[in-house]
């Protein structure tokens, strides 16, 4: 339990000192995952991606027949720019420019093995409103044509899963943003997150004096990386692992094999350690949510919940948010409004001492007297019109005077055109303004059936 309550920024520090001597990515963009790896989870598995999460998840999005002829290439593109463009031009070549419509919200959901992605999806999903069902890297890999290149020995290029990715997304509701639950895992990929926002923002551009400028919203990428560290990793694994159980009562009963405790299951949480370097480099381009994710689910779910609410810098575009940013949130209009009204009447006993005393003898004398015969209800209404209360300084006093002694109050005043005359030989009628003027008075309710009840 202890772990569970780090604090974010401890959790980064020793994640960073922890990670730093990982092993390396061969290559830009590929790692090699062990053949045997492969076999015992019998399942297509990419040279981009960890093992595939236990919960079941969207698999909503195919290999379109549109993406271009990715098992003729011979190497493996190296060059980041490259990659992303003949990705973003073979989708462009699928739907047309006019016709590509992409969502505002994206969050690319990362996590160790066993961090409860699957479990904690779900929420991060409710916390955001999203509708659309998170789309998952390792379930768009399970097409024919990955299971064939696998089984050739062949590596899943990065344009191909960045392709693979761009179609799912916009088969979805563009409306209510996305989810994408494994990606990005390589330094190319990473790369390609970065250049698939400026290519949104260059697209914003480019419609924004167009009918089409809804299509193009100002894009918001959020980073969110579930951690948990290795010893509970594996726990958790063996835990909720049928296929491991199996194999490892199957070895101990025939003494043929290897158990995969140390493994299998450690393997996969060096592989998510070996992908983090990569990760980190997101966290100097966007918003990037490190979620410790060792505690109860209850716990994880709370800080989720605190991570994910709605920051206006992040979500308005930048005109707008500078445009309202003066106004206080509601959230922080009363930090210091006991310290503001303390100072207040003090300013008033130095400066205005018999305006306050008229003030404490309004109040003594015209509502008090209801206040106390609301006294069971918690709630008093005093109308009235007096003059007094049309001078907006003597009202801002009663009302510090009454908030002072605890109550919540406040103040309305309502105009009211009431007949005077009436010319009988012109049928004009002359009207009078007159003003009545609210308090609304509210405090502590007093259940005396309940108090009652509790003395017998």
């Amino acid at each position: 339990m202890a772990a569970a309550r780090l604090s974010h920024r401890t959790l980064n520090t020793r994640l960073l000192s922890t990670l730093m001597g990982t092993t390396n990515l061969k290559g830009k963009g590929i790692l090699t995952l062990p053949r045997h790896w492969l076999r015992s989870r019998n399942t297509s598995t990419s040279s981009t991606r960890f093992a595939p999460p236990e919960s079941s998840v969207s698999t909503r999005s195919r290999s379109p027949s549109a993406l271009s002829s990715h098992h003729e290439r011979a190497t493996e593109i190296k060059d980041a720019k490259l990659v992303f463009n003949q990705a973003w031009k073979n989708i462009e070549d699928h739907y047309g420019r006019e016709n590509i419509h992409l969502p505002r919200e994206f969050i690319f959901l990362m996590g160790a093995p066993g961090s409860g992605k699957g479990t904690h999806t779900p929420s991060i999903l409710r916390a955001r409103g999203i509708t659309n069902p998170p789309i998952s890297v390792s379930q768009l890999l399970l097409t024919p044509e990955c299971k064939e290149l696998i089984n050739q020995g062949q590596m899943i290029s990065d344009r191909y899963v960045m392709e693979l990715i761009l179609h799912a997304i916009l088969q979805g509701d563009p409306t209510v943003g996305v989810l994408i639950d494994g990606f990005p895992r390589t330094d190319i990929q990473v790369e390609g997150l970065k250049m698939l926002h400026d290519k949104m923002i260059e697209l914003r551009r480019e419609f924004w004096d167009t009918q089409l400028r809804d299509q193009f919203p100002r894009p918001v990428f959020r980073i969110c990386v579930l951690y948990v560290d290795e010893e509970i990793s594996v726990q958790r694994q063996l835990a909720r692992g049928r296929m491991i159980r199996e194999h490892n009562v199957q070895v101990k009963k025939s003494g043929q094999g290897i158990v995969w405790e140390d493994r299998l299951i450690r393997e996969r949480y060096a592989i998510f350690k070996a992908h983090y370097g990569s990760l980190l480099k997101l966290s100097k381009m966007f918003p990037f949510h490190l979620i410790n994710a060792t505690g109860t689910i209850k716990e994880v779910m709370q800080i989720i919940l605190k991570e994910f609410e709605y920051q206006s810098s992040l979500e308005l575009d930048s005109e707008t948010f500078d445009s309202l940013s003066h106004i206080p949130v509601a959230t922080q209009i009363g930090i210091h409004a006991r310290q503001d009204l303390i100072n207040r009447l003090e300013h008033y006993q130095q400066t205005e001492p018999n305006m306050l005393k008229e003030a404490i003898h309004f109040i003594d004398t015209q509502v008090m007297p209801l206040v106390t015969r609301h006294s069971i209800s918690g709630h008093a209404c005093f109308r009235s019109e007096n003059e007094r209360l049309a001078n907006a300084h003597f009202v801002d006093m009663v009302m510090d005077i009454m908030s002072e002694r605890g109550y919540f109050i406040n103040f309305d005043q309502r105009i009211h055109d009431v007949p005077a005359r009436f010319d009988l030989r012109t049928g004009q009628i002359e009207l009078e303004t007159h003003y009545t003027y609210l308090l609304n008075i509210e405090f502590p309710k007093h259940h005396i059936r309940a108090l009652e009840q509790k003395f017998d």
